[in-house]
């Protein structure tokens, strides 16, 4: 394979420019929770606004997914094989959700919110990407804090897919008994910050699993990323103060009238 082939196929291209653009993908994210958090997507809520929800969280979490993907600098060609994955996942979605409303279904076929294997694995590469970007930033930067943030958030964004795709696998038993898709985004911000509420808990041998992974992962993230940010920062004071001027010890200078 020639120079320029494999310059195609590399994995990262940390010269592009959407790398470390993490602004706009820290608001596209929060939108993102802040919908699951609120909007139920189950089949046993309203159908319109249901169907409304899955389609805005299908299109949102599609932007999520390009724009992490983007700003993490993976390279060309990988961003087109998960281009084209994400476009044939909303595409469907809309098309679903066009042919319900022509037919008046009514909300038959887009019925609830229970997210692929493949949005799964996209989702759980996201934050890894972002965390490799992150750790070669040599200087604590505005960006590096949104950057640090965005992936500690699609972190349990990631979890939250899981554990709605579990529950669906285990025929609603996650909980022990059904629940609006909203208790999952709860739920897993409740484990991966060890808060411990304890009125939600998973009865699943495998979503106990997926909450102690959640729960370890999160706090191995937030040790090492505060640690580095702020290694970063006593770094960076130490080589500018190693940089100004050393003022003198003693004025030389004499006093008196200057020389005519």
């Amino acid at each position: 394979m020639s120079t320029s082939q494999q310059s195609r196929w590399r994995l990262f291209e940390d010269e592009s420019k959407y790398v470390d653009r993490f602004g706009l993908l820290l608001v596209v994210i929060v939108v993102a929770v802040v919908t699951l958090s609120l909007v139920d997507l189950s089949s046993d809520s309203d159908s319109i606004i249901s169907e409304i929800g899955i389609v805005f969280v299908t299109l949102i979490v599609g932007a999520t997914l390009l724009l992490a993907l983007r700003a993490s600098g993976v390279g060309t060609r990988f961003l087109l094989v998960a281009d084209i994955a994400i476009g044939i996942g909303v595409s469907a979605t809309l098309v679903i959700f066009a042919v319900d409303i022509l037919t008046g279904d009514g909300g038959s076929r887009v019925s609830s919110f229970t997210p692929s294997l493949a949005w799964v694995i996209l989702s759980a590469l996201a934050p890894i990407v972002l965390v490799r970007r992150l750790m070669k930033h040599r200087r604590a930067t505005l960006s590096t804090l949104l950057g640090a943030v965005a992936a500690y958030l699609l972190i349990a964004l990631t979890f939250d897919f899981m554990f709605l795709l579990t529950d669906s696998a285990i025929d609603g038993a996650f909980f022990g008994s059904a629940e609006p898709t909203t208790s999952f985004m709860y739920y897993s911000f409740v484990t991966i910050a060890t808060l411990g509420y304890g009125d939600l808990t998973t009865t699943s041998a495998f979503g106990r699993l997926l909450s102690m992974f959640e729960t370890i992962l999160g706090q191995v993230y937030l040790i090492t990323f505060v640690s580095m940010i702020v290694g970063l920062l006593v770094g960076q004071r130490q080589s500018e103060r190693a940089t100004e001027p050393v003022p003198p010890i003693f004025d030389t200078r004499q006093d008196g009238p200057e020389p005519q």
